[in-house]
């Protein structure tokens, strides 16, 4: 299925437009005080990390269009991460749970080819339904990307505009036209090649497979951002932990309530954080409760 459709599909199922990071922080996570290792006594690092991410899976189910594993995270722990991640991508995906791998990959030539067939590539133990990626080094080099997510019903997120405080210094900067004169930014100038790249990958929904990132921190920007790429859905982070607020995301959606859906990590994961010696139970439904105050915030502000 068309990645987009397949997304479309599972807001519809699920009454929610919340992607769920997985971000497993190995210092909040498996560090002595841990909040979450106090409520798994005994046991080890591999155990604690794949309950952490079977967690989020359980709320996901539930209260998520998809989930957004952090790769940073899972790499930053060697071997034990990377198959952490690799689980949670398969047992995701099990349960019919759309994943959008963050790893904001970007390459030129036969790398880029490589990073494509370890993430969209059925063959993979690290197949993931879409991948967010970095186009800064030309359009040319998203093509390996965009001809493997074709080929594997699978779907891209190009960062455009990302919700970092420092995103300005390069995002923001001004294009010269034709006569020299400033015109518009770098930022909208790659939502163009995006909406350009993905209008011959068009699903049944009318939406794209080549999304993108436009983070709320910068909510002005999201109103130019949609009139640039119509069809593309965009993945908005920087809602919750990072000071987005609901309001904030409104004008990444169409006026149907479609076109967007907003990811929410630390807010959700670390919920149970703000009451200390949580059981195992108490933990799930601390992380269930958070996810489902953010799908009724998000979906007030889309569907007003």
């Amino acid at each position: 299925m068309h990645f987009a459709d397949k997304l479309m599909a599972r807001i519809k199922e699920t009454g929610s437009r919340v992607v769920i990071g997985v971000d497993p922080d190995p210092r909040r996570l498996l560090g002595s005080d841990s909040e979450f290792r106090a409520a798994f006594p005994g046991k080890p690092d591999g155990y604690l990390l794949d309950a952490f991410c079977s967690t989020v899976i359980q709320v996901a189910k539930t209260y998520a269009c998809a989930i957004k594993p952090q790769a940073a995270f899972f790499e930053n722990m060697g071997m034990l991460g990377w198959k952490s991640l690799s689980l949670c991508i398969q047992n995701a995906r099990k349960h019919g749970i759309p994943v959008i791998l963050d790893a904001k990959r970007g390459d030129i030539g036969h790398t880029a080819s490589a990073y494509a067939k370890a993430y969209l590539n059925p063959e993979s133990e690290l197949f993931a339904d879409a991948l967010t990626v970095n186009p800064y080094l030309g359009p040319d080099t998203l093509e390996p990307f965009m001809n493997m997510a074709k080929q594997n019903g699978c779907g891209l997120f190009v960062l455009v505009k990302t919700s970092n405080p420092g995103s300005h210094a390069l995002q923001d900067l001004k294009v010269l036209d034709e006569h020299g004169r400033p015109s518009i930014t770098v930022a909208e100038k790659v939502a163009q090649w995006v909406s350009k790249l993905g209008k011959s990958h068009i699903g049944k929904s009318g939406f794209s497979n080549i999304g993108a990132v436009v983070g709320a921190t910068y909510p002005e920007h999201l109103e130019k951002m949609r009139q640039l790429m119509p069809q593309s859905i965009f993945l908005v982070p920087g809602y919750g932990a990072q000071g987005g607020r609901p309001d904030d995301v409104k004008a990444a959606f169409h006026p149907d309530g479609t076109g967007a859906v907003v990811s929410s990590s630390r807010g959700i994961i670390f919920a149970y954080e703000n009451q200390p010696g949580l059981s195992q139970d108490g933990i799930f439904e601390a992380m269930a409760r958070a996810a489902g105050k953010a799908r009724d915030d998000i979906n007030a502000v889309a569907l007003s």
